[in-house]
């Protein structure tokens, strides 16, 4: 029998707190962070190369690290199973460190794009993944609100950062900030070395004094892809990730071209960001309380709601949509984008996790990958918004279609005793 620590409740909210910081400081860096070097660096390459840079061909990078993460999330997930999160987590974080150092000495776009490669290794080592396999090892009852107030880590991150690395180039230059930056993943590098641990019987014994094993419940990888919930999962993944990175991507462009002014227009990228992170910490303690199932629908359709909403803002040119569309899918999101988490723990269980996660990752980040370039081309095509967001709408029913097809009697979290 396994003698468990009677801190052990007390230690997952430890847990907690280093999953938060590395989300907080991991997508922070790598998504939100570092837009606000774009014009620095264009104007430092064409002072190297004697001709201007695109701004798309600077923002291939996103898609190479996005390119990068979604290939290699089943061999972390595969990793995380076989040795645990801490050492992943402490790989990409170093390499996270590399590549902001890194980045203070580009001199072409080859040298960035090689950068992002790194960075997407480090979003499979100390990204996603691996905070949602950690946190659903520790929590199985509060399970819902601890992986929303995880998540709710990379909204204050991406609201965090931007500001951080502005006054930082105020201060000492891009270049300079860079460097400052490699420091901190530095600093948390000694948090999740003394104080992470993959499990609760992490160091636990039987009763001749051993090494405990935990018998973990739930599928294996072949029987989760063989069940309808997985491709279920999978399907809402790619829709709605395909559906808050393209809108995410494009609201200010979107209030650009609606004539409000760039504050304005700001407003209401960081009001649909603030929804989402609420959305995020309260989604998981309402499915706890309420039931995944109905929880999800409503946030499905408050994303429906929204995009619905601003295909009429787009369509009637009426200001009220806007902001409409714009309330009701930030809360829409920040609840689908945990409650896909949850629900990869919850339907299939513990045994097999990290490579289940990995293979709706591949699914989520296709899709993520495919919403800001097909948003934007259809734009560019179109002149308006209108197409790109009836994609978006269509993509969304989709999503609340196999929602609905959800089995939740045949979750491994039944298995488990919960209620």
């Amino acid at each position: 029998m396994t003698q468990v620590s009677g801190s052990t409740q007390a230690y997952r909210w430890v847990i907690l707190f280093c999953s938060f910081m590395v989300l907080f400081v991991s997508n922070g860096m790598t998504l939100g962070g570092i837009a606000v070097f774009d014009n620095q660096i264009l104007d430092a390459l064409k002072d190297v190369t004697g001709e201007d840079v695109a701004l798309g061909q600077l923002k291939a990078r996103d898609g190479i690290m996005f390119l990068t993460a979604g290939l290699l999330g089943m061999a972390a997930g595969w990793l995380a199973d076989k040795v645990g999160v801490k050492p992943l987590m402490l790989f990409g974080l170093a390499l996270l460190a590399a590549g902001n150092y890194a980045y203070s000495q580009i001199t072409s776009l080859t040298d960035i794009y090689v950068i992002h490669v790194l960075f997407g290794l480090a979003l499979v080592c100390c990204g996603l993944i691996v905070n949602v396999y950690l946190v659903s090892r520790w929590f199985k009852k509060g399970r819902g609100l601890a992986i929303g107030l995880m998540l709710s880590g990379s909204s204050l991150g991406n609201t965090f950062f931007p500001q951080l690395n502005t006054w930082l180039i105020d201060l000492g230059g891009w270049q300079q900030a860079f460097e400052w930056l490699a420091l901190v993943p530095l600093i948390i590098l000694p948090i999740v070395f003394f104080f992470v641990r993959s499990s609760p019987d992490s160091g636990a014994t039987n009763a001749e004094g051993k090494p405990d094993t935990e018998v973990l419940s739930g599928y294996t990888f072949g029987e989760a892809l063989r069940s309808r919930n997985f491709w279920i999962v999978g399907t809402m993944a790619f829709c709605t990730f395909y559906a808050i990175l393209g809108m995410s991507t494009t609201t200010f462009n979107f209030l650009s071209a609606e004539n409000y002014p760039p504050s304005i227009a700001a407003s209401g990228v960081s009001l649909l960001f603030i929804g989402g992170l609420v959305g995020k910490i309260i989604s998981g303690w309402l499915a706890e309380r309420f039931g995944r199932k109905k929880v999800l629908l409503i946030s499905l359709a408050l994303m429906l709601i929204g995009s619905f909403s601003l295909v009429a803002a787009v369509f009637f040119r009426t200001e009220v949509f806007i902001w409409l569309g714009l309330i009701g899918f930030g809360f829409g999101w920040g609840g689908i984008y945990t409650l896909i988490q949850l629900l990869s723990a919850d339907l299939f269980g513990l045994k097999s996790l990290g490579k289940i996660l990995g293979a709706v990752n591949v699914l989520d980040t296709l899709g993520g990958g495919l919403g800001p370039v097909m948003t934007a081309i259809l734009f560019d095509r179109t002149g308006s918004f209108l197409v790109s967001f009836s994609v978006i709408t269509g993509l969304l029913l989709l999503a609340t279609l196999a929602a609905s097809l959800l089995r939740m009697d045949q979750a491994a979290y039944l298995q488990e005793g919960k209620p």
